[in-house]
């Protein structure tokens, strides 16, 4: 499930003071990312060996978001906005009008229209999305890529965590190079690991309710840069 390796972290914001400007050598493109707040996310995955059934869950992941992000592209505006919370499913869909079979898919959902609110000291996280249409997303072996495949599934989730271990802090940088180009990540985070109780509703396979320990309360700046 490739959407979930998506980091729920963040880095140096201090790194990107400096303006990408259109002033760059020819041939030579900037572009850069940050972002900056709170999160708290959580990972449940189905016990080893167990296949659930059509329309279930096999992997849930979820993000509670109070942070902003910049997207920044040489000679163009700044884009600034807040960062959305998230939930991502992979699961069986049953038979529909894409397949006449049940097959394998991810359920993305973004949505701006939630409540989520941290301790200041990073104890605890609540998050609530009433309601978000959340995109079936297959895997296409003809171009390699995930796609949405047109259809949608409505659903609301809510997911309450709570730390289970002391403050850390980590920082973290790093560099790939492939010929001419580069990208550069810088990550800050004050991070307490947790446990979290996770509901999803309105799923092909109806409501589903897990708990996990794979989940973190975070304060977090990252950075990712690019230049080719």
């Amino acid at each position: 499930m490739r959407r979930l390796g998506v980091p729920a972290v963040a880095g140096l914001l201090a790194t990107l003071a400096v303006p990408v400007s259109a002033s760059s050598a020819p041939g030579v493109a900037r572009e850069a990312f940050t972002m900056s707040g709170t999160i708290a996310d959580a990972r449940w995955f189905a016990p080893e060996g167990a296949e659930p059934e059509v329309g279930a869950p096999r992997v849930v992941y979820v993000q509670g978001a109070d942070a902003t992000t910049v997207h920044r592209v040489a000679g163009s505006k700044a884009v600034r906005g807040p960062q959305p919370a998230f939930v991502a499913i992979a699961l069986m869909m049953p038979a529909d009008g894409t397949s006449a079979e049940p097959y394998p898919a991810e359920l993305w959902c973004e949505a701006a229209n939630v409540d989520f609110a941290v301790a200041d000291d990073l104890s605890s996280a609540q998050l609530e999305i009433p309601t978000c249409e959340a995109d079936v997303v297959v895997f296409d072996e003809t171009t390699g890529e995930e796609m949405p495949n047109g259809v949608t599934v409505t659903i609301s989730a809510s997911a309450d965590w709570t730390a289970t271990g002391t403050l850390e802090q980590q920082r973290s940088h790093s560099r790939y190079t492939v010929g001419g180009s580069w990208t550069m990540d810088m990550v800050q985070t004050a991070m307490r690991p947790a446990s979290a109780d996770i509901t999803v509703t309105g799923l092909p396979g109806g409501t589903f309710v897990g708990s996990t320990e794979e989940a973190s309360i975070q304060d977090v700046r990252v950075a990712n840069l690019i230049r080719w």
